[in-house]
């Protein structure tokens, strides 16, 4: 029974022990390039590996942050298919400042508007997405930011001719600015 009356308690003085890092939130937007490897296929064939850029718009405080993000995707199999995708998503972040070095992990989920063109006919389709991975920040002075980062993107899109797995690793470096 003293279990039941603990926990919330506990849950209780852990926000408000965040409370105080959250109030010193640094405000930053980031412009992200790379490279996205589907690791999926559709009925035409595999999918290739394309080139991918997003932004992103967020805050951090001292251990945790959170970001709206938005990416564009894209790939293709032969010669008839090609697929475009803008995930945007809601992400969470932990991270864990050392100095210039803050190494971070990430989760989050949204929506993708996305498209496909199969013998030059196009279909439109917005599907679920989610994300998942980890980077690195090396902080400069107060404002400026450059890292990397490595995560899982879950995209499937269906269309009236099935479903396409756009499911891959996201590859990118990134450029921010804070705000302190």
């Amino acid at each position: 029974m003293p279990t039941r009356r603990l926990a919330p308690a506990l849950l209780a003085i852990a926000l408000l022990a965040l409370f105080p890092t959250l109030a010193r939130a640094d405000l930053w937007a980031a412009i992200s390039g790379g490279a996205f490897l589907p690791s999926g296929a559709s009925r035409f064939g595999s999918m290739q590996t394309r080139a991918t850029a997003s932004l992103a718009v967020g805050w951090d405080s001292e251990y945790v942050g959170g970001s709206l993000w938005a990416g564009f995707v894209n790939s293709g199999a032969g010669q008839v298919f090609t697929e475009d995708c803008f995930p945007v998503a809601v992400r969470a972040r932990g991270r864990l400042p050392l100095g210039v070095f803050a190494p971070f992990v990430y989760g989050g989920v949204g929506f993708a508007p996305s498209r496909a063109l199969v013998n030059m006919v196009a279909s439109q389709t917005v599907a679920f997405t989610a994300q998942a991975g980890g980077g690195f920040d090396l902080v400069f002075g107060e404002m400026f930011t450059i890292g990397a980062e490595a995560g899982y993107l879950w995209l499937q899109p269906s269309y009236d001719f099935g479903t396409v797995d756009m499911n891959g690793m996201l590859l990118l470096a990134t450029f921010a600015l804070r705000f302190p």
